[in-house]
C-alpha cells in the first residue's frame, strides 16, 4: 500500500486553501511519512487496519478547542483518537516548537496509532515511549532533566503510575521514563519479545520471562547504571 491509501491530511482551517505554505506542509509531511511509515509497520508487524486522517489545524487555540482541552499547556500540539491524528500547523507551531518538531511528531503519533490498533488496552508508557522512540524527538538533556532526581532518591515512578491520563504525567516525568523504559526493553530483549508484550502487555512472564515487579527492579538498576 502506498502512503496516500494508508494516510489523507486534511486542513482543517475555517476557509482551507492550497496557498504556498500548505503545499509545502503537504509535501514535507508526505515525505517525512514515506520515510518513516513503512519501516514502522514492519518493526511492528501490523498493517493499519484503517485509513488513518491526520487533520492540521490553523493554530493552537483552535486545535485545543477540537479537541476539548480548553487550558493545556503550550507544548500539546498534536493526539491521536480512532482513525484521526490530529496536529497544529507547522505554519504556526506556537512557542514550545518548530515547523520541522511538529512534522516529526506526526511520526511518534503514527507510532502511538499503531501500537494502539494493535492492542486498544495498550499501557500510555508503551505507546509514548515507542512513539518517542520512533521519532527521535526527545533530547537527551530532556530525558536527563526530567527523570534524574528520582533517580537518584529512589522514585522511579511504577507501571502502574506510567499509565497516568491526567497532565500529571509531566509533573512525574513520565515522557522521560516512557522513553528510557522503552529503551531498556530494545536493549535487553529481542524484538520478539517485545511484539509479544504489545499485544499482551499484562503478560510480562510471556514476553521477559519475568514478573512485573522484577522487570521494574531491573529496569531501576539499569536507570541508576546510565547515571554513573
Amino acid at each position: 500500500m502506498s502512503i496516500n491509501e494508508l494516510i489523507s491530511i486534511v486542513d482543517k482551517s475555517e476557509a482551507p486553501s492550497k496557498n504556498d505554505g500548505m503545499n509545502k506542509v503537504y509535501h514535507d509531511l508526505f515525505e517525512e511519512l514515506k520515510s518513516n511509515v513503512d519501516r514502522i509497520i514492519t518493526i511492528y508487524r501490523h498493517r493499519p487496519s484503517q485509513k488513518i486522517a491526520i487533520e492540521i489545524y490553523p493554530d493552537l487555540p483552535t486545535f485545543h478547542q477540537a479537541i476539548n482541552e480548553p487550558d493545556p499547556p503550550n507544548w500539546f500540539m498534536g493526539t491521536y483518537e480512532d482513525n484521526k491524528i490530529k496536529i497544529v500547523s507547522p505554519l504556526n507551531p506556537g512557542p514550545e516548537h518548530t515547523y520541522q518538531s511538529v512534522l516529526r511528531h506526526t511520526i511518534s503519533l503514527f507510532t502511538m496509532w499503531l501500537v494502539k490498533d494493535i492492542n486498544p488496552l495498550a499501557p500510555k508508557w508503551l505507546t509514548h515511549g515507542l512513539g518517542g522512540h520512533e521519532a527521535k524527538q526527545m533530547s537527551q538533556e530532556y530525558i536527563q532533566y526530567s527523570t534524574s532526581e528520582l533517580i537518584q532518591n529512589n522514585a522511579v515512578p511504577s507501571f502502574q503510575a506510567l499509565t497516568n491520563d491526567t497532565w500529571d504525567f509531566e509533573k512525574i516525568g513520565g515522557y522521560g521514563f516512557s522513553h528510557l523504559l522503552v529503551e531498556y526493553l530494545i536493549h535487553s530483549y529481542s524484538l520478539d519479545a517485545l511484539n509479544k508484550f504489545i499485544r499482551d502487555a499484562t503478560d510480562f512472564q510471556g514476553a521477559f520471562q519475568v514478573s512485573e515487579a522484577e522487570l521494574h527492579g531491573m529496569w531501576v538498576q539499569y536507570l541508576k547504571s546510565r547515571l554513573c
